[in-house]
């Protein structure tokens, strides 16, 4: 097998399942499991050519390292995200043409890895002949660094197209009992009509799923914060808030743990001068938040580049300082992976656009 160094590894939840079984007496839930917890799910993509030899060399005995999450070079030479970083796996088409075997054998294996001297599983994912165009869909789990790693025995060219990818998520397959219903509806019936014959699906998730509050929640309720807010939802599904602390002057961040932020952790992101007015907040590519902002005291436009999901350690760096520029800030992650920021110049009244070229994958 390949080495395990590096490769990232899952745990996958079992799904629901159930034996049933027929007979006199009708029939019968014999076994039932149910789980809960991280399970991939599959993203569908536009099918996007990532390689194709074709163009430069065909291999031969030998490994060939793809790149395939985060923002890559795909076969008509330009930059795209196709795969995003946090994807588990990828599903990919795979073509060897211009085949020729070694002795009686030719084969490609694909498999994760960090390198091309990773060792190469014993198996193959797609066997071919001399001269004879060959295809097989598949999917491969990704490496720590994003890569798949493609070994022909023989020499091809190959062609690779991604077709979608897998990313993890937490499920619940728990189900609600009959009693659990029953008594939901007992419990209702002064609002719903428990004697009709059918109940919408609005009608049944109302009876089962607890009533949000309908009242605002204060995050920092702390001094006076809060102006200049920006929203955005992490890829874990929790909010994440830019804001703008006027008693100490600072731009602060609200990451919640919930999505309905009952639970949340507030921190000061930059606290030299007179800083965070005009704040807008974006998800990178990796998944960690990035922020435009106004520093007042020097009247500059800046931003914050977090390196986690909840910005519990950030980069901060001023972005224009040509004269009062920065305020009314918007910031938005490009196809390329990279922000792009849009903002005001009082000192030209210009409406003004960056995007920081050193900022690749949104950090």
């Amino acid at each position: 097998m390949g080495s395990g160094a590096g490769v990232r590894t899952r745990w996958a939840a079992v799904g629901a399942a159930c034996a049933v079984v027929l007979g006199a007496g009708g029939f019968g839930v014999v076994n039932a499991v149910v789980s809960s917890g991280e399970k991939s799910v599959f993203v569908p993509v536009s099918p996007i050519r990532v390689l194709d030899t074709r163009d430069s060399a065909e291999i031969t005995n030998g490994t060939r390292r793809l790149v395939i999450e985060g923002v890559v070079t795909v076969a008509d030479g330009s930059s795209q995200l196709v795969v995003p970083a946090a994807a588990s796996a990828v599903a990919v088409n795979i073509t060897a043409t211009s085949t020729r075997k070694n002795g009686d054998y030719g084969f490609v294996t694909v498999f994760p890895c960090m390198s091309e001297s990773d060792a190469v599983p014993n198996a193959s994912s797609l066997n071919f002949e001399n001269g004879v165009d060959i295809a097989n869909a598949l999917s491969v789990t990704t490496s720590a660094n994003g890569s798949i790693c493609l070994y022909v025995y023989g020499t091809a060219d190959l062609i690779v197209d991604v077709a979608g990818y897998f990313v993890d998520h937490d499920h619940d397959d728990r189900y609600y009992t009959e009693a659990e219903v029953d008594a939901a509806l007992v419990a209702k019936a002064d609002t719903v009509d428990v004697t009709a014959a059918l109940l919408s699906k609005a009608d049944v998730t109302s009876l089962l799923v607890p009533n949000v509050p309908s009242v605002p929640v204060s995050i920092g309720s702390v001094d006076d914060v809060g102006q200049y807010t920006s929203i955005a939802i992490g890829i874990h599904g929790n909010p994440i808030i830019s804001y703008y602390d006027v008693t100490n002057a600072d731009l602060r961040v609200a990451s919640c743990t919930d999505p309905t932020c009952a639970t949340v952790t507030t921190r000061a992101i930059d606290t030299t001068g007179r800083v965070g007015t005009h704040t807008s907040i974006a998800i990178g590519v990796d998944g960690n938040p990035i922020i435009s902002y106004h520093d007042i005291t020097n009247a500059d436009l800046r931003v914050a580049s977090c390196t986690d999901l909840t910005c519990a350690t950030v980069t901060t760096r001023a972005i224009d300082t040509t004269g009062n520029v920065g305020r009314f800030s918007s910031i938005a992650i490009g196809i390329n992976g990279k922000p792009v920021i849009s903002y005001y110049d009082p000192t030209n009244g210009d409406l003004k656009v960056f995007s920081p070229w050193w900022m690749a994958g949104g950090r």
